[in-house]
């Protein structure tokens, strides 16, 4: 016998239906799941591998076993102790922290920075152990499955199967954009109870919930003034909502011990400190308005003018609407050896792009600066609509060591020639950097000092290297954005 679609899709409906109640760890009430926990384990295991391996993980013995040890003592006291537990930090500025399902929790360097007690990195801990121990990510894939049995959240439904690309993007949408309302209260509640079970303070979460809150308000005065788009949002985190708040008061009220409640500030700030502050020094950095790059042995100076980002694959420095985006490429030692120019690079690429059909050459020169060779070109593009300028510039790095000779190609975008001679004094200033340079360069790092008679954020601001928003940068570093001060002995963060 034959079953039409219509007939095979019901029974797969009627089949999960049937197999797809289980015990939820937390509530203890049925859920509906059509992954078995050997399943969960299996993607967890699966994404954790595609995560380490795509992402840069912390190479700080010291700060991942302190963390690996908070984070299973919380997971050990929690509704699924029984899971292999795995806490990573991944070396990223990126503000932000999340889970994965079977038991994998991950927090970026940059999350950890702006913590100022231990109660408070346990608080975070916490609710991302929440979002496992609820089963949250299984629950939602469940659902998912459900919507759309075509989806094939695992190829097939036995003990190990690995994950479709459709189940990564759901974990991708679930890590970038939470686990929706519902869970991320669920689990704010779930990490309150563990901060509490462990005998720290769930009201010390309130602060760094405060500096989350600072860090939007902040990154939107950032944008405003740079003329872009804020980037803003954690995902979670014990949320405003007032039925969170009254559940942490009431669980407080609830304890039995007498025992004081732990926060641990002093001895946090003592644990982070000395660790990098921004991208990490082999990414490149900015100290003191320059750009620092080790590994390629490079800097140039930023004018303050123009916002400067520093991505994987490339430098985009940004004044209003002109862009300057630097990329490095490989050039051919056989090539350089046989007498390739600058000017013949810049010539063969610009002919080979098929840029020359719609766009008139203004100017070309040589753009040789600092021992290294350079040539520059500069085009005007004129439609009906409107009217833009293009600058190329190509920098030829050949003394290199342990790498491959460079060419640093920028391309310069502007809507008139306003801004043209202060971009081109940006890459003027492009220059090697000197062995005791490259020798001494560790990026910027955290150094936690003692609040002393005579101190304020204005004075530390002022020898800071964070630049402009210098003083704002620290004090939300330490809580007290935007009028805030610490008390004479406190422990601080600054940079340097």
């Amino acid at each position: 016998m034959k079953f039409s679609i219509k007939h095979n899709t019901i029974l797969i409906f009627t089949l999960l239906i049937f197999n797809s109640c289980a015990t939820n760890p937390v509530t203890g009430s049925p859920d509906f799941v059509t992954i078995t926990e050997q399943q969960e384990i299996s993607i967890g295991a699966s994404y954790h591998e595609k995560i380490v391996t795509e992402n840069k993980v912390l190479e700080d013995k010291e700060l991942n076993d302190y963390i690996q040890r908070l984070g299973n003592e919380i997971a050990r006291k929690s509704h699924r102790p029984d899971l292999k537990w795995t806490f990573t930090i991944i070396d990223s500025p990126t503000f932000n922290a999340f889970a994965t399902p079977g038991g994998y929790v991950y927090m970026y360097r940059g999350m950890l920075n702006y913590f100022n007690s231990e109660a408070e990195l346990v608080g975070v801990l916490g609710h991302e152990i929440g979002h496992i121990t609820a089963r949250h990510a299984v629950r939602g894939m469940s659902t998912a499955q459900i919507t759309n049995l075509l989806l094939g959240v695992i190829q097939a439904n036995v003990p190990g199967s690995q994950l479709t690309s459709n189940a990564f993007n759901l974990l991708n949408i679930a890590i970038n954009r939470g686990y929706g309302r519902g869970y991320e209260l669920e689990a704010d509640q779930l990490g309150a109870e563990y901060l509490l079970i462990n005998n720290y303070d769930p009201t010390a979460m309130a602060g760094f919930l405060k500096i989350m809150q600072q860090s939007d308000e902040l990154e939107r005065v950032i944008a405003e003034s740079e003329n872009r788009e804020p980037n803003v949002g954690y995902h979670g985190i014990f949320s405003t909502h007032p039925d969170s708040a009254k559940r942490i008061e009431a669980l407080k009220e609830s304890r039995q011990s007498n025992e004081e409640l732990i926060i641990n500030k002093e001895k946090f700030l003592k644990r982070i400190d000395g660790s990098n502050y921004g991208t990490s020094p082999e990414e490149g950095y900015v100290k003191d308005s320059v750009f620092y790059h080790p590994i390629f042995a490079i800097r140039f100076d930023i004018d303050k003018e123009w916002v400067f980002k520093n991505f994987p694959d490339r430098l985009e420095l940004t004044k209003q609407s002109d862009k300057i985006v630097l990329r490095a490429d490989d050039l051919l030692k056989d090539d350089l050896d046989n007498g390739l120019t600058p000017k013949e690079f810049m010539k063969k690429g610009i002919r080979q792009s098929g840029f020359l059909s719609n766009n008139e050459l203004l100017n070309e020169e040589v753009f040789s600066f600092n021992n290294l060779s350079g040539y520059t070109h500069l085009y005007k593009n004129e439609t009906p609509l409107e009217t833009y300028y293009r600058r190329f510039i190509v920098i030829f790095d050949t003394d290199t060591k342990d790498i491959k000779p460079k060419v640093w190609i920028a391309s310069i975008t502007m809507k008139d020639l306003t801004n043209d001679n202060s971009a081109k004094n940006i890459l003027t200033s492009f220059k090697k950097m000197t062995e005791n340079e490259i020798a001494n360069s560790k990026g910027l790092k955290i150094k936690v000092i003692r609040f002393r008679e005579g101190m304020s954020y204005d004075s530390l601001a002022q020898s800071s290297p964070l630049g402009k928003f210098a003083k704002e940068k620290l004090q939300l570093l330490n809580g007290h954005y935007p009028d805030g001060r610490p008390s004479i002995g406190d422990l601080i963060k600054v940079v340097q």
